[in-house]
């Protein structure tokens, strides 16, 4: 069995010596008869088997040379010289260079002197790079991306709908889908649709589609799930989206409104597209307005061109 460990430095900081290494052999699975001590610690680690161990070095202190902050880094290099010695225990260990409340810059540390950079959107104990087989799949997304296909009638055949939102990073209007972060509280309400209950991402899918279109789902709407988890660009990033359907059968006449935008959030009108135009897009790799477009809308596209949205 796959065996994970991962030791968070940050929480050693306020605690006793004697409560650092209770706290280890509860983390590592150490015996109790295990001593108190660097020393003790070190011929634990070389007589483990084999494992991972993830080592967040994210301190929360701001004085560096403070005793307590020094003995951590002693605990860190005793996991780094175990780990030479012990073949196998492999060690990845995990810093912060930039954290924020929307992303964050981690160098990992996958092997000695071997560095990646990560940009994530998660808290150091939350990284998608430090998981459990078990973990990785249990895992909830960070955010998610609705495909909306108005099938209500309104028009002469189905439509999908889409935006244009601004994309700060790309300093341009992209042609995009309704979407956005996940809560914590997604995961502990009740919620239901058409006599469905909600996952934590279909939750989201809702939540974003009123403040992006200003449409409210009823219960003749049809949402589903087409996939738990995708990552956007897993060479520098561990973001990833659910991927949720939505077809509108409702009337929702007089709704569509972006003024339910917040914060940075920027849009300037819908496009409502014909499969016929939504196959040219595809074909010519930009918008109408010549302008490239996400992975998200492309897949976007792809589903309502295809009539998945119909299974």
């Amino acid at each position: 069995m796959e065996k994970v460990y991962t030791i968070n430095l940050s929480e050693l900081e306020d605690l006793e010596k004697e409560e650092i290494y209770d706290l280890l052999k509860e983390k590592l699975h150490l015996p109790d008869y295990c001593g108190t001590n660097l020393d003790a610690l070190y011929d634990a680690l070389t007589e483990m088997g084999e494992c991972d161990i993830n080592i967040l070095d994210v301190s929360k202190g701001e004085d560096k040379d403070s005793d307590s902050l020094k003995y951590i880094q002693k605990i860190k290099k005793v996991f780094e010289d175990a780990s030479e010695i012990n073949p196998d225990i492999s060690l990845h260990i995990i810093s912060g260079i930039y954290l924020s409340k929307y992303i964050s810059l981690y160098d990992f540390e996958y092997k000695k002197g071997r560095h990646y950079l990560n940009a994530s959107r998660r808290s150091p104990e939350k990284l998608v790079c430090t998981k459990s087989a078990q973990e990785f799949a249990d895992m909830i997304p960070d955010a998610v991306s609705c495909f909306v296909i108005v099938d209500n009638g309104m028009y002469d055949e189905p439509r999908l709908l889409l935006s244009r939102e601004y994309r700060y990073p790309t300093g341009q209007f992209l042609l995009s889908v309704p979407a956005g972060l996940i809560d914590a509280g997604d995961a502990d309400s009740k919620e239901t649709l058409g006599g469905k209950e909600l996952s934590p991402c279909e939750k989201a899918a809702v939540r974003e589609i009123k403040e992006e279109t200003g449409i409210t789902l009823s219960d003749k709407d049809v949402i589903k799930t087409v996939n738990p988890l995708v990552f956007s660009t897993p060479g520098m990033t561990d973001e990833s989206n659910a991927l949720v359907s939505v077809v509108i059968k409702s009337d929702i006449a007089g709704q569509l409104s972006q003024d339910g935008a917040e914060g940075s959030e920027f849009f300037d009108g819908f496009e409502i597209l014909t499969k016929e135009e939504a196959r040219k897009i595809i074909k010519q790799g930009v918008d109408n307005n010549g302008i490239f477009y996400s992975v998200y809308t492309c897949i976007a596209l792809m589903y309502y061109v295809s009539d998945m949205w119909m299974e």
